[in-house]
């Protein structure tokens, strides 16, 4: 799998899904034999053009005390993109961000959005019970008769010595035409000092495989580095993750 790194159209992680934390150190300055390969290339939500990958000499050193994919150039980038993979493998999931919707249509998403965290087991903290939940992002799309939501939200404990956030990372489903919350497949809640949560991105969506089976594909950023996984659809209302990456920390 390629990652978009750097904000250029041509620079590229090259990320191999076997690799471990444990192994990570191994493959610090090898050049994967990726000849003859032609990857897809999508945005958030697009497939946006196909190229072939030219290594570069070096990944991270380990003389510098981190890790880091081998990195790679795109050789005929068109426009901006977040994740590639190697052709036939993949389709696009097209995704609407609340930020692209009309005032009323985004303050009816967040409505949903606070309702279904809501309804969610309570946080371990109890100082983040009773206040309002905020939508960082989220992102919609459409699986048939299912409308699906990919979202961040969060609660924030302004004290000044101490600002304290809880991120709920989730995806739900409801059916098309339904208002009102969803039923949340997957979340993830974490709180703690604002600096230190760790930041779940959202890269694109994908239908992969012969399957077609949709998976988010994330990239989450903490302290300690970041880590790319993949969260896949299981069943009907049911998403899990079903492959972590290993971390980078360059």
């Amino acid at each position: 799998m390629l990652v978009s790194v750097g904000g250029g159209l041509d620079s590229a992680a090259i990320v191999l899904p076997e690799v471990t934390d444990s192994t990570m150190e191994e493959i610090q300055g090898v050049i994967p034999p990726l000849s003859g390969l032609v990857f897809e290339l999508f945005s958030r939500g697009a497939n946006v053009g196909s190229s072939t990958v030219a290594p570069l000499s070096k990944a991270g050193s380990a003389q510098r005390d981190c890790y880091a994919w081998p990195a790679a150039r795109i050789e005929s980038p068109r426009t901006s993109w977040r994740v590639g993979l190697v052709r036939g493998n993949a389709t696009a999931i097209a995704l609407d961000s609340i930020g692209s919707l009309s005032s009323a249509d985004s303050a009816t998403l967040a409505a949903s959005l606070a309702q279904s965290a809501a309804m969610l087991p309570h946080s371990a903290d109890p100082v983040f019970v009773r206040l309002p939940f905020r939508v960082r992002s989220a992102y919609t799309f459409r699986l048939d008769s299912t409308e699906v939501v990919i979202a961040d939200v969060v609660r924030s404990l302004n004290e000044e010595a101490n600002p304290r956030i809880e991120d709920l990372f989730l995806i739900g489903e409801r059916p098309i035409g339904a208002t009102g919350k969803y039923t949340v497949g997957y979340f993830n809640r974490i709180a703690g000092a604002e600096e230190t949560i760790p930041a779940t991105e959202v890269l694109t969506a994908l239908e992969i495989g012969p399957s077609r089976r949709p998976a988010a594909i994330v990239n989450v950023e903490s302290e300690d580095g970041s880590q790319l996984g993949f969260i896949e659809r299981v069943g009907a209302g049911q998403w899990r993750y079903t492959w972590k990456s290993a971390y980078t920390d360059c």
